[in-house]
């Protein structure tokens, strides 16, 4: 057996909590072939998560990192909820099997070249004081990039950015299939392009348990991804349907 550990903080740190949880929790992972033996110790808020598997191999570490934050965060939100405090868990740290520690940086290398309305050194502030004056814009921003930290939930983050998108773009007291229109009328987007969002995170989003594969929760990212910087554009030209010409109709299965 090979043991590999998370390290990370509740914040805000001066709430100092401690759970003194010792209990092993076993978690499979079966397109992995993957068992995987948990402990979660928080103590002054610096929490050590344990994961004891046959053989660590690279290739788990995503599958072993999601069900690390969700020990984690299920320890502390139930401590949280009897306090009545707003805890946050952030892992920070990664400790191979042979000690070796590696700092955790969450991070799709595939999203940056999908954000073409703006760079950093051009356009960058005027986009931020449109962000800045619209709540529902940077809260469907907040859920994309929820979508990476949490890559498991990134269906339903990803589909409520979609709902923030529609009602901006849509025309008040629009019914909803009709703001899904003007969203995709807007934008140049095939409603199966849009639906391939939408469905996959039906079931999480009313609560029913199921399995996402990594290959949908990564696609339905990458469309989000391309979907919001679309929206960018036609805020830059203020509102005003994106030419088919520059914009190709994104379709999709």
């Amino acid at each position: 057996m090979q043991t590999v550990n998370f390290l990370g903080r509740v914040f805000p740190e001066p709430a100092q909590i401690t759970i003194p949880f010792g209990e092993s929790i076993i978690w499979e992972a079966p397109e992995l072939s993957l068992s995987m033996e948990f402990t979660c110790r928080v103590e002054k808020s610096l929490i050590d998560v344990a994961c004891r598997v046959p053989k660590y191999k690279p290739g788990h570490f995503d599958a072993i990192y999601m069900r690390a934050l969700d020990l984690s965060r299920a320890q502390v939100d139930l401590v949280a909820f009897k306090m009545g405090l707003g805890a946050t868990v952030m892992l920070e740290t990664f400790v191979d099997p042979v000690g070796a520690k590696t700092p955790i940086v969450l991070k799709d290398d595939r999203l940056p070249t999908l954000c073409t309305a703006f760079t950093l050194e051009q356009g960058f502030n005027e986009l931020l004081v449109k962000v800045i004056q619209s709540v529902p814009l940077f809260m469907a921003l907040r859920d994309l990039v929820s979508a990476i930290t949490v890559p498991h939930a990134s269906p339903v983050d990803c589909a409520r950015a979609m709902d923030r998108l529609k009602h901006l773009v849509a025309a008040p007291r629009s019914k909803d299939a009709q703001a899904w229109k003007q969203l995709r009328n807007a934008l140049q987007i095939d409603e199966a392009y849009l639906k391939y969002i939408t469905d996959h995170s039906a079931g999480p989003r009313h609560g029913r348990p199921g399995y996402t594969p990594g290959t949908a929760t990564s696609e339905v990212t990458r469309r989000a991804w391309i979907i919001m910087n679309r929206y960018l554009e036609y805020l830059k030209r203020n509102n005003v349907q994106l030419p088919i010409s520059e914009f190709p109709l994104l379709v999709g299965p």
